[in-house]
């Protein structure tokens, strides 16, 4: 079986360039050529690969709305992605779309250990929840890799 991805839309890739000096005036940390790019063509389902117009990587929550609202306006694509370590092919990236790297945000917000509940950044590894939790006996146990 083959992974068919949707039809790109190629006025968006054909602006590329105005795209990322858009973007650039958002945050600096934008990944746009094909080389830096190739580590995020991919997640851990390593089958499927695509590059997308460009990679970028907010520091803060405003960054992402800005971000967010740009790509909206412009009917762009946004495929969000954490560590990249995902087995279902979810942060695969589209050929006309922004992928948003999520790595900068990666605290434990909040533990609720009453209502056995944490709320955490986009980018907190399982590992890390239990790390936060173990000092009270519980554990995050739902860990695929």
């Amino acid at each position: 079986m083959t992974l068919k991805l949707p039809e790109a839309d190629t006025t968006i890739i054909q602006d590329k360039k105005n795209i990322v000096q858009d973007l650039f005036k958002i945050t600096k940390n934008i990944i746009h050529s094909d080389e830096e790019i190739k580590p995020y063509e991919t997640d851990g389902l390593s089958v499927y690969r695509q590059k997308p117009i460009a990679v970028v990587l907010p520091e803060t929550t405003e960054q992402v709305s800005k971000i967010l609202k740009y790509c909206h306006n412009k009917k762009i694509k946004v495929v969000p992605r954490g560590a990249g370590t995902g087995l279902s092919g979810g942060s695969i990236p589209l050929a006309d779309c922004i992928l948003m790297g999520m790595g900068k945000f990666n605290k434990i917000l909040e533990t609720d250990f009453d209502n056995r509940c944490v709320v955490a950044q986009p980018c907190v590894a399982n590992l890390a929840i239990t790390q936060a939790v173990q000092h009270r006996d519980f554990y995050y146990a739902p860990d695929p890799s």
